[in-house]
């Protein structure tokens, strides 16, 4: 390790090698605690795990964090990973029926390290069960004194969610209706903003996240709609932050930052997933490539393949000697992913499985917040919003503002909702249907259903 980065663990009293510092964790929001039978969830000096079995349906994702009244570093390892894995925001997804023993390590900047342990069962799917049945309508209504053709969807609270892919990879699109069908969604709309002129590689440009896990970020704080593990809807002002650690802990000596997932390269410390697709695409920096929890390799300038089963971190800043003495081969390695508002205070996001970000926001706190100027146009546009009593509320139409927009989706119940891509990404789906047709492919879509893979 150089000397300048001894001087900034000795001075900040974090270890970073060349990623951002991380402050304190004191004054962040902490989540509610879940059902589950337990007592004193937490402890002054200590963690206290579930003591009955933590049973999981195979075909649903539930927030480990959520069992524990402890924010916001937990690490957690599974005595046979082949049950079920855990993502980045804590979120827990089963692989196969059966029962294992999971560890629970708790630590922070400047706290001491606390472990207990619980059982999770993977147990045979449920089925989903709607309170109310879906509704789709289509038809012309009245804007501002003219007709106008609209497409909405209103679907019941908890309705499963998830988002799909082109070609199920980032950097690709594809026909909405193939992403529909292969997902086996009952309903769709068309997701967030992407690069989709000029021969540009379609990636997206807002924060996404996919079963539970951070897809793509651009370091932006924004409008973000999100579906928790149990579908629950909601709108957030919120920017993903991620933090390292090493060897199952995340104090003060195993602490590195990294400022994106599966952004092109750049500036700051980005990291490449499977889902980027087989290589980073880049040879600047370094490369520091994880398979199963350790890393295997440390290079520079090399276009380096991305584990199926892990990730590469490319830092653009420092020595390959310097990541060579933190990063070292077989060394135990992960992050966790945390969300904070504009004003930089966490929000409670540890359940959140999928969620896009977009803009313009159209209603807050059952207000029109976005009004057409004199300078307002018409095009095809789609907005998504939530109702009081949690329903989802998804519009379509061929000619419309934004603020009219939000008008339709307020006339539909909704007190919070946005504005997605439009004009020739502008699609709506409902049962087999292709209500409304995007006029390109697709980079990235909101699916729905009770079948939903």
């Amino acid at each position: 390790m150089g000397k300048r980065l001894r001087f900034l663990a000795k001075t900040a009293g974090v270890a970073l090698i060349g990623f951002s510092l991380m402050g304190a964790d004191a004054g962040t929001d902490r989540p509610a605690a879940s059902s589950a039978s337990q007592e004193d969830q937490t402890a002054e000096d200590g963690l206290v795990c579930p003591r009955e079995t933590v049973k999981l349906p195979m075909n649903a994702k539930t927030s480990l964090d959520a069992l524990f009244q402890y924010e916001p570093y937990l690490y957690y390892e599974f005595a046979n990973p082949k049950l079920a894995r855990v993502t980045s925001q804590g979120i827990a997804i089963p692989l196969a029926k059966g029962t294992t023993q999971v560890e629970v390590t708790a630590s922070g900047y400047e706290r001491e390290a606390a472990s207990c342990s619980f059982r999770l069962q993977i147990v045979d799917p449920v089925k989903f069960k709607s309170a109310s049945a879906p509704k789709t309508e289509s038809g012309q209504t009245k804007l501002n004194g003219r007709k106008a053709y609209v497409n909405t969807i209103v679907l019941p609270q908890g309705m499963p969610a998830g988002l799909g892919l082109g070609k199920d990879a980032l950097g690709n699109a594809e026909a909405m209706k193939a992403i529909v069908t292969r997902r086996q969604a009952s309903y769709a709309i068309n997701g967030t903003y992407f690069a989709a002129y000029n021969d540009e590689v379609p990636l997206p440009y807002g924060t996404l996240v996919k079963d539970g896990e951070l897809l793509f970020n651009t370091g932006s704080v924004g409008t973000i709609v999100s579906f928790a593990a149990d579908g629950t809807a909601r709108l957030d002002e919120a920017s993903p932050s991620i933090v390292g650690g090493f060897d199952g802990l995340y104090d003060s000596q195993r602490r590195w930052s990294a400022s994106y997932v599966n952004r092109r390269a750049g500036s700051g410390t980005t990291i490449y997933t499977p889902d980027y697709g087989a290589r980073i695409g880049t040879d600047k920096g370094v490369m520091i490539v994880v398979s199963d929890g350790k890393v295997i390799r440390v290079a520079k300038g090399e276009n380096a393949k991305i584990p199926r089963d892990g990730y590469v971190i490319v830092n653009q800043r420092e020595s390959l000697a310097e990541l060579k003495e933190m990063f070292k081969v077989g060394r135990k390695v992960h992050y966790r992913v945390t969300y904070s508002n504009a004003e930089g205070r966490l929000v409670r996001w540890n359940d959140v499985v999928t969620a896009v970000q977009a803009w313009p926001k159209l209603i807050e706190g059952g207000k029109v917040v976005e009004k057409d100027g004199a300078d307002a146009k018409r095009a095809a546009r789609s907005g998504i919003g939530i109702t009081k009593d949690g329903r989802v509320v998804m519009v379509t139409t061929g000619s419309a503002t934004h603020g009219e927009v939000a008008e339709l989706l307020r006339a539909k119940g909704a007190v919070d909702a946005m504005g997605l891509d439009g004009g020739a990404s502008a699609g709506i789906y409902s049962q087999g249907v292709q209500l409304f047709t995007p006029g390109r492919n697709l980079s990235n879509v909101l699916l729905f259903g009770p079948d939903l893979r």
